[in-house]
């Protein structure tokens, strides 16, 4: 998958399917300081990601402090050519940075043994012989 280098972040696309419901969310800041993906809530127009029985509310901090979010049980995540089933997503409201709808964190990238090449402004994964 191509890398996108904006403003000196990197940029990628994720794609989710939920309850038969296909959103790919672009503008996510690859973020391998990021233990786990999150993705804002607006950025997810037509799923419904809304506070169920069986989510959890988990707090985040980094650098910008201590957030909220909500962790999901999403049935299916693709990045590039990597799935990913039934895997826990955290959505939240990202408001305070505006043209980011998420960072992708090493709970995928590390997952699906992803190689990050500047070089060729890429990313891929790296198959075990």
């Amino acid at each position: 998958m191509n890398i996108e280098l904006r403003d000196g972040l990197l940029f990628v696309s994720l794609t989710l399917t939920h309850e038969g419901v296909n959103e790919t969310i672009r503008d996510m800041v690859l973020d391998t300081g990021a233990a786990q993906s999150i993705i804002d809530m607006s950025a997810v127009h037509s799923m419904d990601v809304s506070s169920r029985n069986e989510d959890e509310f988990v707090f985040m901090s980094g650098i910008g402090g201590r957030e909220s979010a909500l962790r999901k049980r999403i049935d299916h995540i693709q990045f590039d050519s990597y799935h990913m089933e039934n895997a826990h997503l955290d959505f939240a409201y990202l408001d305070a940075h505006p043209g980011i709808n998420g960072l992708l964190g090493s709970d995928i990238l590390v997952s699906g043994r992803f190689v990050i090449d500047l070089n060729k402004m890429e990313v891929r994964q790296e198959h075990v012989k």
